[in-house]
């Protein structure tokens, strides 16, 4: 072999090598970044979970108390309670739900409802007919976030509530899980 073709061997190793090294420094670099990004949506997360969650359970506590002496109609639900942490369906999996899934109310009565959130991520409850849009924020199934709301429905009829956050496609596609009926009768 000549001098001539060692060096240009030499250079193609070096030039090949500064590549592989400026690739390397590429994908540390998005890695590191990528790594910040979620550090801090993960704090912010947790700090919004404290601020969400906090002043729900002091609300509860007071409006509870104070609807006590009326004649509210206290109602309970719940998202994804244990032991399965969601409602098995027909497929066989376990989907996102609000337990239960079918509610029936009287026209003319109030409802006290509180909505227990045993899930990581943050929901809604949203029925447009009545003007209810509940955000609820994200929980554990140690510590569920705690929503409350009053429903007053004025008339009778059947009608859909959703929740309107992605979270579980199957659930948002099938009454019982991430929707379902309100029946309000006369």
């Amino acid at each position: 072999m000549s001098s001539g073709s060692t060096m240009v061997d030499q250079g193609a190793r070096d030039l090949g090598s500064l590549r592989l090294r400026g690739l390397l420094t590429l994908v540390t670099g998005i890695v590191l970044i990528v790594a910040a990004v979620f550090a801090l949506t993960a704090g912010v997360g947790a700090i919004w979970h404290k601020v969400t969650a906090t002043p729900a359970i002091a609300a509860t506590s007071a409006t509870a108390a104070a609807t006590a002496s009326s004649s509210a109609v206290s109602l309970k639900l719940s998202i994804n309670p244990a032991p399965l942490g969601g409602v098995k369906g027909p497929d066989g999996l376990v989907h996102d739900a609000f337990v239960p899934g079918a509610l029936t109310m009287t026209a003319g009565t109030n409802y006290d409802v509180t909505i227990y959130n045993y899930d990581t991520q943050s929901h809604a409850w949203m029925l447009p007919e009545l003007n209810i849009d509940a955000m609820v924020p994200a929980g554990s199934a140690s510590s569920p976030s705690v929503t409350h709301f009053t429903i007053t429905p004025k008339s009778a009829g059947t009608f859909q509530w959703f929740c309107p956050l992605p979270c579980d496609k199957w659930g948002m596609a099938h009454n019982g899980f991430m929707r379902g009926y309100l029946t309000v009768k006369s």
